[in-house]
């Protein structure tokens, strides 16, 4: 938990060494974290972030959101997951494409008025995808912000996207990014 405007840390958890944190999502009164490798998803109290319980997890886990009934995760594929937040299960998946081409390295993701954001991993590309049946209605291309932070780390990727629906703002940021940018999404002509 950090302060938006000055990006201090308020509270944190800690992870053991050998455990790679990838996705997080608060849904209800509870932190869900996916471990890239671990097969594991851990559920934190949103509070005080004292564990509640350790799940395994089938799959490598990359991004994750809620649609307020299920929490909804990637893996690097083409696939999204929807889960039942109570056992993790998979109730349904479906494969993300524009057209015919199915749209691969689902990374982050964020649950935006009824659509899924995910940003395309190694890109500076977010889709803007039905959770239905998969179709991307949108790309939003976020070169140019990248570029005017002239990070030369190729791990300096875009991976972050954070909605605030009380306010309706959209920030974006990366790992290694020493900004997070609050976007506005304007529609092509």
């Amino acid at each position: 938990h950090l302060e938006l405007l000055t990006g201090k840390v308020k509270q944190k958890r800690d992870l053991s060494h050998e455990i790679f944190g990838e996705g997080i999502t608060v849904h209800g009164n509870t932190i869900y974290q996916l471990t890239w490798n671990n097969h594991l998803a851990f559920l934190y109290n949103k509070h005080d972030f004292s564990l509640k319980r350790t799940i395994a997890y089938p799959r490598p886990g990359w991004g994750i959101t809620h649609d307020n009934r299920d929490l909804i995760a990637s893996d690097g594929t083409a696939n999204l997951y929807f889960l039942d937040p109570e056992t993790l299960a998979e109730r349904r998946r479906i494969t993300v494409h524009d057209g015919r081409r199915e749209i691969f390295h689902l990374n982050e993701l964020e649950y935006i008025e009824g659509r899924v954001y995910a940003n395309i991993y190694k890109s500076n590309h977010i889709a803007i995808i039905d959770p239905e049946g998969g179709q991307v209605e949108g790309w939003l291309n976020l070169t140019t912000l990248r570029d005017q932070l002239q990070l030369t780390d190729p791990q300096a990727v875009l991976n972050g996207i954070m909605y605030n629906a009380l306010h309706g703002k959209l920030f974006v940021t990366g790992k290694l990014w020493p900004t997070l940018f609050e976007i506005q999404v304007i529609p092509a002509p």
